[in-house]
């Protein structure tokens, strides 16, 4: 929004800017006169304010919320259910930006699948999950009790902060995604790790040049709850693949790269925790 008012005030700036008009009259402008300079500075930042009004926002809050598997839990039955739920966002008029379902290709013994959701606001999150409280939740606990149950006491609120964006959009609607948690070592702090995003950055412009868009994207998560002392960190690394093709040849390459080892240098991280996710709703979709 400050980038906003900043090109918009330059835009009016410069349509109202000039030089004082002289006291004597100027010769006639030739009939085919070019664009006066400023005309096309107003056009390029005009184009600009709409380029930045139409950009996609970052959600205010991702939720993930732990899912464990019931008795009579299949492949089959969550679909139905998640197909079952995508109409109830629309339907009781929810803020809803995306929902998904990530399944670990790891065992945990806190959760067998994580539920997603990706909020604009906060308000919309708030009127959401009271409105689910009120109207939906007890029939819904009912109807998949033996398929799979969550707790409102497992639902964990990240803040997202977009790094590159995918130059290739993914619409398969899955994804390969993968949670790296981190905590700064001493001295390090915010700085440390922006600098070694321009430099990731620059190298998948680099990588891309050579072989082509990706589907690659990374987006940094700050908690919004208090970590368990045992599992400290300041942040979670969220990387998305299209699959597990691009994964593989994205990380040789980050591999082989002079920044990789730079990571570790200003925060220690967990090895990924890869997950196999799976679009369930999408706005406007």
């Amino acid at each position: 929004m400050k980038q906003l008012l900043i090109l918009t005030m330059t835009a009016l700036l410069v349509a109202c800017g000039g030089n004082e008009p002289e006291s004597e009259p100027s010769a006639p402008a030739p009939e085919a006169a070019a664009p006066a300079p400023e005309a096309a500075v107003v056009a390029e930042v005009t184009e600009a304010v709409q380029e930045a009004m139409d950009a996609p926002q970052p959600p205010a809050m991702v939720e993930f919320i732990w899912h464990s598997k019931a008795e009579n839990y299949s492949d089959e039955a969550l679909m139905a259910h998640t197909t079952a739920w995508a109409s109830i966002p629309g339907a009781s008029g929810w803020e809803l930006g995306l929902a998904a379902v990530m399944t670990p290709r790891f065992e945990s013994e806190d959760f067998d699948f994580l539920w997603v959701l990706a909020w604009p606001t906060l308000e919309a999150r708030d009127n959401a999950w009271a409105d689910w409280a009120e109207n939906h939740e007890a029939a819904w606990l009912e109807l998949t009790s033996n398929t799979f149950t969550y707790s409102v006491d497992n639902v964990y609120g990240f803040s997202p902060s977009p790094g590159r964006m995918p130059s290739a959009m993914n619409t398969s609607g899955t994804s390969v995604a993968e949670f790296l948690f981190c905590a700064y070592r001493e001295g390090m702090g915010d700085a440390n790790r922006q600098s070694f995003e321009a430099m990731h950055s620059a190298f998948m412009d680099a990588y891309e040049a050579e072989a082509g868009p990706t589907g690659y994207w990374w987006t940094i998560m700050s908690p919004q709850f208090e970590p368990q002392e045992s599992n400290m960190f300041n942040y979670m690394w969220t990387n998305f693949f299209a699959d597990d093709a691009e994964r593989d040849t994205v990380y040789a390459a980050y591999e082989a790269s002079e920044h990789s080892s730079q990571a570790e240098a200003d925060a220690e991280c967990t090895d990924p925790a890869v997950f196999d996710s799976r679009v369930i709703y999408r706005a406007g979709a």
